[in-house]
């Protein structure tokens, strides 16, 4: 057999130049694909995500302000030291007793808050209240009822505790749940009141209303 045989046979084996040349032009493409394909990704879950129902119930404000407010009137019995609290306005004083019902829109989780839209025909609904005239020494014991009742039927206690002007018992029914029904509880040195404050879930108005406008006309019932 002939050399000339012999080097067709062999295979010439590249130069360093040739293969740092080609491991770079495989690095930059990779550096320039990456963040296409990542904006790629994120457009395509985004409108995905758009695209699925929140899966709120659908729920009538009347009876989310029902629900509301017997949520309410128990944690009111617990406190255990207010007297019949009707109806009042929200006129900003501090130190006034309050029954009120508001609202605020629901925002969805996930890549659909980065657009900071409200889901539209969605509402959380709020029940507001306040005892006016309470001491210390009604307003801590009162909180450490509340404490201990949420825990015993199955709240997770989030916050509680405090110091000089503000004590707060804060609470959800389910702490990993961002949109569970939750409670805040406070009572004020400075303005001697025990305020709460009861939101429940979200919920898509049958007659599509969004936020406050779903309960504009709703007021709610008596606490006794």
């Amino acid at each position: 057999m002939t050399n000339d045989g012999l080097m067709d046979d062999v295979t010439e084996a590249p130069s360093p130049l040739k293969s740092a040349v080609r491991f770079t032009f495989f690095v930059v493409v990779a550096a320039v694909a990456l963040p296409v394909l990542l904006v790629v990704g994120l457009v395509v879950a985004y409108a995905v995500e758009r695209g699925i129902d929140e899966g709120y119930p659908e729920v009538a404000p009347g009876v989310m302000a029902q629900r509301a407010a017997a949520r309410t009137q128990e944690l009111y019995d617990v406190a255990g030291i207010g007297g019949a609290l009707p109806p009042t306005g929200s006129d900003g004083d501090n130190r006034a007793a309050e029954n009120t019902i508001s609202a605020e829109a629901c925002y969805p989780t996930g890549l659909e808050s980065i657009a900071d839209e409200p889901v539209q025909g969605a509402y959380r609904l709020g029940h507001n209240w306040r005892i006016a005239g309470v001491s210390e020494q009604e307003g801590l014991p009162a909180l450490r009822r509340l404490r201990d009742h949420v825990e015993k039927t199955g709240w997770d206690v989030t916050d509680f505790g405090g110091s000089g002007d503000e004590w707060v018992l804060r609470a959800r029914r389910d702490e990993d749940d961002p949109d569970s029904e939750r409670i805040v509880v406070r009572w004020w040195s400075h303005w001697q009141t025990l305020d709460g404050f009861t939101a429940m879930s979200c919920a898509y108005d049958p007659a599509g209303a969004k936020g406050d406008d779903a309960v504009r006309h709703l007021e709610p019932p008596t606490l006794t």
